[in-house]
């Protein structure tokens, strides 16, 4: 494995994803996530743990991504990776609070769909990094 590639996706990938999270979640849908709040959020979110768990996503994406290439266009393989880590992450967990917490189906929806576009252009962004060489 090469290090320095997988650490550089895991930091390029980071700062895509938590600027668009960002962008969606407080500027785009900010309004929508507030009416569509669970009753066990936070009244302010613990920034600490947010870039921590963003962090090890993107950690886990850019060592899992190299070992499923198998050659071809490194924004289309980066996406497809990148949206089905997105599906395996949220859909399941977003499908579980609804169970457990007073979480609206219509986050559970939103939600997952905007993970699979984060994730997948994350993906893309790891992709790129990696390049079209198995090596």
């Amino acid at each position: 494995m090469n290090t320095k590639k997988m650490l550089l996706a895991c930091l390029a990938a980071f700062v895509v994803t938590f600027l668009l999270s960002g962008l969606w979640h407080i500027v785009l849908l900010g309004d929508f996530y507030k009416a569509n709040d669970v009753a066990l959020a936070r009244a302010e979110p613990n920034m600490l743990f947010v870039i921590l768990g963003q962090l090890i996503l993107t950690f886990l994406m850019a060592v899992v991504y190299p070992m499923g290439y198998k050659g071809g266009s490194p924004v289309k393989e980066g996406f497809r990776f990148g949206a089905i880590i997105g599906l395996i992450w949220l859909l399941p967990w977003s499908v579980m609070m609804h169970g457990l917490w007073n979480y609206p189906l219509a986050g559970v929806i939103v939600d997952s769909a905007w993970h699979v576009v984060e994730e997948g252009v994350g993906g893309i962004v790891i992709g790129l990094v990696y390049g079209t060489s198995k090596k």
